[in-house]
């Protein structure tokens, strides 16, 4: 949940710091500009939807980010998501505002986070449509997108009890389905393990040692996206990534039986097309366009206005898998990680946390 959380936050804080730059004439006439971003997730049960305004001064844009009133309405928004097939509403759920989701600290205001949620039941082969309606009708903005569903990991096997990466030539292969309407693939898999301090606490920690992210045209959800990354490059993350002159910790142990997560995000062309628009230029033109399929509804009160933002969908699924004892070995005492304290297969934790042995 607060994966999904800071991953809609740091979308609206991206296009409000773009929407309030040289683009805007300080001189020139305010205008009420919304920025809506939500991204629904099938595979998750609360769904987000961040609401903010565009701010314009004369002070450094940094300084009015720092204060609440220039990112947040002062008056009644109602955020609505509705269910829609061609031009009918099917159901409609109603959002509440949330203020108790901390926001990390930075330029922007943190002592205010108002984020609206709900729970709607999300189902494949339908439109669902966003609308904000702020200050009575004043301003009605609205974004519609289909829901990405079905991405299942095939490879690993869930029900194999174990997964052996000791061979430092061989490949792990990964295997999904990015599922339907996915056209952004992204893989990431994470190595947990637990930390002995000297002091005796015990804490809990994760790398990520893979990572690979895709985009194809088509979207055919019968189609199968295969991966592979080498064991040698498993081990050399591992032992980059952990300070082995850390005095700190006593000794350290992988965690059982969750010692690897394999984690895909599938996502839609609209996140994809965000992601693009919006990542750091490398070239001398610094000047970005701005994507949004964020619109204001004629209804409004005030038509023809701009807003920004965006209204995607994504599917996250995960696979935990323990690790066999002939892995722990090449852990404790390979080439790559023998420096870094972890005990050898031997010892009593994995004795008695050793779930396929069971």
């Amino acid at each position: 949940m607060v994966r999904n959380l800071l991953i809609v936050s740091i979308l609206s804080l991206i296009i409000v710091s773009s929407s309030c730059n040289s683009d805007f004439d300080v001189n020139d006439t305010w205008r009420d500009v919304p920025t809506v971003f939500c991204v629904l997730d099938k595979s998750q049960d609360m769904q987000y939807v961040k609401v903010n305004k565009c701010f314009i001064g004369n002070l450094p844009a940094s300084e009015m980010a720092s204060v609440s009133d220039s990112l947040f309405y002062d008056c009644d928004v109602q955020v609505k998501l509705h269910k829609k097939q061609g031009n009918s509403i099917l159901k409609t759920w109603d959002f509440w505002p949330v203020d108790s989701i901390p926001k990390e600290s930075g330029y922007f205001a943190s002592d205010r986070n108002t984020i609206w949620v709900g729970k709607p039941e999300l189902s494949e082969g339908f439109v669902y449509e966003i609308e904000v309606n702020i200050d009575n009708g004043r301003i009605i903005a609205k974004g519609s997108a289909e829901i990405v569903d079905g991405c299942r990991i095939i490879a690993p096997d869930a029900r194999a009890p174990k997964i052996e990466l000791s061979r430092y030539t061989n490949d792990c292969n990964i295997k999904f389905a990015p599922g339907k309407n996915a056209n952004l693939q992204e893989t990431n898999v994470y190595f947990n393990y637990l930390e002995v301090k000297t002091s005796g606490d015990t804490v809990q920690k994760s790398i990520n040692v893979y990572n690979n992210q895709s985009y194809r045209v088509s979207n055919d959800s019968y189609t199968t996206i295969e991966q592979a990354f080498s064991v040698a490059s498993f081990y050399s993350s591992i032992a980059a990534q952990i300070n082995a002159s850390d005095e700190s910790v006593a000794r350290r142990l992988v965690k059982m039986p969750e010692c690897l997560t394999f984690s895909v995000s599938t996502a839609d062309e609209n996140l994809y097309t965000y992601m693009q628009v919006t990542k750091p230029s490398s070239g001398i033109a610094q000047d970005r366009p701005i994507f949004t399929n964020i619109t204001i509804d004629a209804e409004s009160k005030m038509p023809g206005g701009a807003a920004y933002g965006l209204m995607a969908s994504r599917y996250t699924v995960s696979l935990s898998k323990a690790v066999g004892s002939e892995t722990l070995d090449s852990i404790a005492r390979g080439m790559y990680t023998k420096q870094l304290k972890f005990q050898p297969w031997t010892d009593n934790y994995y004795i008695t946390h050793k779930p396929y042995d069971k």
